[in-house]
């Protein structure tokens, strides 16, 4: 060390090598590297100690990194002094100097930092239990699992996460309550270690699944009871969001599901994994198998007064250039500590050691150019305290949950978490366990910047802005442990979901306001669950921006709309977004709230929307904005608009002629008189007297061309030409410098 640092000058970084090659003898220098990440911070907290204050750069080399319990980098690791710049409008503002800590990539390698520990000694199985398909016999190894590992959720080879074996599933016979489910003669047994087995199970709803363990099986009446609660109770999905009679269970972690390559099977009990692999060694045995033993793998955390007004954060720590994967799902196991602690649907836990990489109570930190694949759970998360930190230019893929989450305190009157970087990102393929899990979700999170994203492949929502806790829930409610009683004034305590004069009273409690959600392209959403979107706003603050988005092929057949702002949404400005081959009951925006809806294009529409192009839906939408949007009729029609009423409700909603609507293009490639009707009732009351019906003359929008070719009228209209080739991620130069 001394030989290292003894002298350092204070005009550049210290340099600290990690190699999974490291030995005993290291000393931290290019040519004896120490051999793990927490030698090395070890290393450079002993010289934090000895009084060094100068940038450290912990540098590492190719190759896997295990990380066999969380590492955890707190105060003694960060900065001391803290940025005195304001805050701008939105975002972390200007990077000022070096981080205090960064780890880093060696320049042109790829180091992997992971979770997982090998699995060995693998033989073939040569005695089948009675159970294994006939189809795998004589294909399925066996090995024990490690020494130290309890249980694990997930497991994977050199190509990504394998498939716990699953069976083709079943639907429910009857409902059931949170903990009981019905099932069909067969569909389920008492196995000798029921608790090893997991139900994946859509609980009645249509926008959650939830992974629950089994506590009991009766095969003679034929009901199973959970040892976790599920979000709702478990029953029949509504049959105009889900076809009845198709699978809504599926059961995990049986040997009689194990039959195909790549599936996997572990006996707790006995403590044997088995294995059919499919990237097998030249004698057909497992090769590179990974059981992971942790649910995250970095932490950064400062200290966290929870009860109080103020934290104090972790600073200046930056993470380069690395690779982080093979992190374990958080699993339910009981309803300690998760009935009333999740966001909004239980989409994710509150506070919980979900992401391979967390900050907890952290300010100026940066992820740049990392990559975070094949996992078990989520990808990055910032929690509580978290302010003007930076995530640019990185990928999210392959992760079992979400993709970014920025979730502050519950609702109250601690804001803590704002002013951050979503910037450039390619997130995708996330939600392949829990499928309702998002790709970017600001909970309780506010003037963020979320700009230049591509998001893709999901199995529910790409990107959720929301809060959806009001102060009255009940403790076991959603999110209602999550709710900051101590700071909500007495008058408020009772106030539930009541229209728009209703939320601007509790509307300081919802920090998710002013986040400028821009310029980001989002397709295939919605790819396994019903009932989401690609952008959803709701039950948050105020001030939240949507614009200059290009949502496209979003082809789910129930999905409500491609941008949504749903229960209790209000001051959510739309604007300037390209809406081109969606599906869904809207097929383009559904607002329930005083909403403006702004310079829009909806184009190609893949169906015929049942409640309109554009939806005002069950409140109250006086004053809501509709200008300069340019609709194009599906070929079959539609209404270009909706007064759309909840189930049972006769009176208090929507009405067409309270908003605010003018100057809009509307055109059907074959009927002129589509939009009549509309038009005279709109006209009546003194709106819409400047829109009209015409071709807006769009250049080419096949091939993604949405300029104005001369003579449209949507020029006339005063209607902003929108150019889709700056919507989604960009080059990092014209990134680093918006």
């Amino acid at each position: 060390m001394l030989a290292l640092f003894g002298a350092s000058d204070a005009s550049f970084a210290l340099d600290v090598y990690v190699s999974v090659d490291g030995n005993a003898e290291a000393d931290g220098s290019i040519a004896h590297p120490y051999g793990s990440l927490h030698d090395a911070v070890q290393a450079v907290r002993t010289l934090r100690t000895a009084g060094n204050t100068e940038p450290v750069v912990i540098t590492l080399r190719v190759g896997r990194h295990q990380v066999n319990e969380t590492l955890v980098l707190g105060i003694a690791d960060a900065a001391q002094t803290s940025s005195n710049a304001a805050f701008e409008q939105y975002g972390a503002g200007d990077e000022i100097g070096p981080a205090y800590l960064t780890f880093a990539a060696y320049p042109g390698e790829h180091p992997v930092v992971s979770g997982g520990v090998p699995v060995t000694g693998w033989t073939r199985l040569e005695s089948p239990p009675a159970d294994l398909p006939a189809t795998a016999v004589g294909k399925v190894w066996v090995t024990d699992m490690p020494s130290d590992m309890d249980r694990f959720y997930t497991l994977y080879d050199n190509y990504g996460r394998l498939n716990r074996a699953r069976n083709s599933g079943f639907a429910y016979t009857k409902p059931g309550s949170a903990r009981t489910l019905h099932f069909p003669q067969g569909a389920l047994r008492n196995w000798s270690n029921v608790e090893d087995v997991e139900i994946q199970a859509r609980p009645g709803r249509a926008w959650v699944i939830n992974m629950l363990p089994l506590a009991s099986v009766d095969e003679v009446d034929q009901v199973a009871t959970t040892s976790v609660s599920a979000t709702y109770p478990m029953g029949p999905l509504a049959p105009y969001l889900h076809k009845p009679g198709d699978s809504v269970v599926w059961v995990e972690n049986i040997i009689d599901a194990l039959d195909e390559p790549g599936e996997w099977v572990v006996n707790t009990q006995t403590r044997k994994i088995y294995l059919w692999p499919s990237d097998p060694a030249p004698d057909g045995s497992p090769r590179g198998i990974l059981a992971p033993t942790t649910t995250e793998l970095i932490r950064v955390e400062g200290v966290i007064d929870y009860q109080g007004p103020t934290d104090t954060p972790v600073r200046g720590i930056a993470f380069s250039g690395l690779t982080f994967s093979h992190a374990d799902r958080w699993a339910w196991k009981n309803d300690e500590g998760r009935v009333g602690w999740g966001m909004q649907h239980d989409w994710d836990m509150f506070d919980r050691p979900t992401a391979l990489l967390r900050f907890r109570g952290a300010e100026d930190c940066r992820v740049t150019d990392c990559t975070f694949i094949n996992s078990g759970g989520s990808g990055l998360r910032m929690d509580l305290h978290a302010q003007r930190n930076r995530v640019v230019d990185s990928e999210f893929a392959h992760l079992g949950e979400a993709g970014i989450l920025l979730a502050g305190y519950g609702p109250g009157t601690k804001d803590a978490n704002h002013h951050n970087d979503i910037i450039n990102n390619h997130i995708h393929h996330f939600s392949e366990i829990t499928w309702h899990s998002p790709g970017l979700w600001a909970w309780q999170s506010g003037h963020n910047r979320m700009v230049h994203n591509e998001l893709h492949h999901s199995g529910y929502a790409a990107v959720l802005i929301t809060t959806r806790v009001e102060p009255d829930r009940s403790l076991n409610g959603e999110g209602g442990r999550t709710v900051r009683r101590h700071e909500i004034a007495a008058e408020d305590e009772k106030r539930t979901r009541g229209g728009y004069e209703s939320w601007k009273i509790r509307e300081r409690y919802n920090h998710a306001r002013h986040n400028l959600l821009e310029h980001n392209e989002i397709s295939h959403a919605v790819e396994l669950l019903s009932d989401g979107n690609g952008i959803y706003v709701s039950g948050t603050g105020t001030g939240n921006i949507v614009r200059y988005n290009y949502l496209h092929d979003n082809l789910a057949h129930s999905l409500p709309a491609a941008i949504r702002c749903d229960d209790d949404q209000h001051e959510t400005l739309i604007y300037g977004n390209v809406l081109y081959n969606n599906a869904g009951f809207s097929a383009a925006i559904a607002s329930k709230g005083v909403n403006d809806i702004i310079n829009n294009f909806i184009v190609a529409p893949a169906v015929v929307p049942r409640s309109g192009y554009i939806s005002f839906e069950w409140a109250p939408v006086a004053g809501s904005k509709a200008h300069r949007n340019i609709i194009l009729s599906h070929p079959d029609g539609g209404s270009a608009y909706s007064e759309r009423l909840r189930s049972g409700q006769t009176s208090g909603g929507p009405k067409l002629v309270s908003t605010d609507m003018d100057s809009n293009l509307y055109y059907h490639p074959t009927n002129p008189h589509w939009i009549d009707d509309h038009l005279i009732k709109m006209r009546a009351v003194g709106k819409e007297d400047a829109s009209l019906f015409g071709d807006p003359l769009f250049t080419d929008p096949g091939n993604g061309d949405f300029t104005f070719r001369p003579g449209s009228p949507a020029v006339v209209l005063g209607i902003e030409s929108l150019d889709v080739s700056k919507m989604g991620r960009t080059s990092k130069d014209s990134v680093d410098h918006q």
